[in-house]
């Protein structure tokens, strides 16, 4: 099963579950998934920063310019994010290479089948010795018609542990209602939107080692459809046995 296909069942499970979200704050926690091979260099990133000697905080920002990822310091200005939350990232600790596909990317939302905002879904792994926990003091995401931002949204919280750290296990982070409102009325709507592209900035703080990451999450579909998928392999499995029961 590859990647995506995963993070799709594992989300859903996460959800029939009842992962409990984060506190009503526009980008918001929402649970935990237990994925493998999300160690660095093995999952495609939207952004991946380290802090620098004995620094206990890290910040990044990625953005677009002439259609290609460059590294910004510092990061979009708080006053041009929807309901920003008073952080702008300072940049910086962005881990370079920038031409590496497995530690940055620029997904358009026709690739990560986002067509709403209920889609848009970020995944976090850190990188913490013992798994400590951490602050995101900010992170923001970013929406690019070409190499204009047409829409910015944050969010910030803590982690108590990242236990599991990153390889093994990553973080949930999804959009509250009203930004959802607002990806819809500013991205979602526009003709072409799927073409348009995405890139991450972020600043945590409490770390004592590194690297943090995030990944984009495709679209996880609604629970009738993960029904029908359980039912559809149901009874593929009933006519396997039945096909087996005849035989004999």
């Amino acid at each position: 099963m590859n990647m995506q296909k995963r993070w799709i069942v594992v989300a859903m499970a996460s959800a029939l579950l009842g992962v409990s979200a984060g506190a009503n704050a526009d980008l918001v926690q929402n649970g935990e998934l237990d994925i493998g091979a999300q160690g660095f260099g093995n999952a495609h990133r939207l952004l991946t920063i380290s802090s620098q000697g004995s620094n206990t905080f890290e910040s990044g920002a990625i953005g677009i310019s002439a259609g290609t990822i460059v590294a910004l310091t510092p990061g979009i200005s708080d006053g041009l994010v929807f309901s920003g939350n008073g952080v702008t990232n300072a940049g910086g600790d962005t881990v370079s290479p920038l031409t590496d596909d497995l530690k940055f990317g620029i997904p358009t939302l026709g690739v990560l089948n986002w067509t709403s905002g209920a889609d848009v879904n970020l995944l976090f792994n850190a990188t913490e010795p013992g798994g400590d926990g951490l602050a995101i003091t900010d992170v923001t995401l970013k929406f690019y018609n070409g190499n204009t931002v047409i829409a910015a949204i944050d969010g910030n919280f803590a982690y108590a542990s990242t236990i599991p750290g990153n390889g093994s296990a990553g973080f949930l982070i999804s959009v509250d209602a009203a930004q959802q409102t607002f990806l819809d009325a500013t991205v979602f709507n526009q003709v072409g939107f799927s073409g348009f592209r995405i890139a991450l900035e972020s600043t945590i703080t409490g770390v004592a080692g590194g690297p943090e990451s995030f990944s984009a999450v495709s679209a996880i579909p609604e629970p009738e459809v993960y029904a029908m998928l359980a039912a559809g392999l149901g009874i593929m499995g009933w006519v396997a046995r039945r096909r087996k029961q005849q035989v004999a």
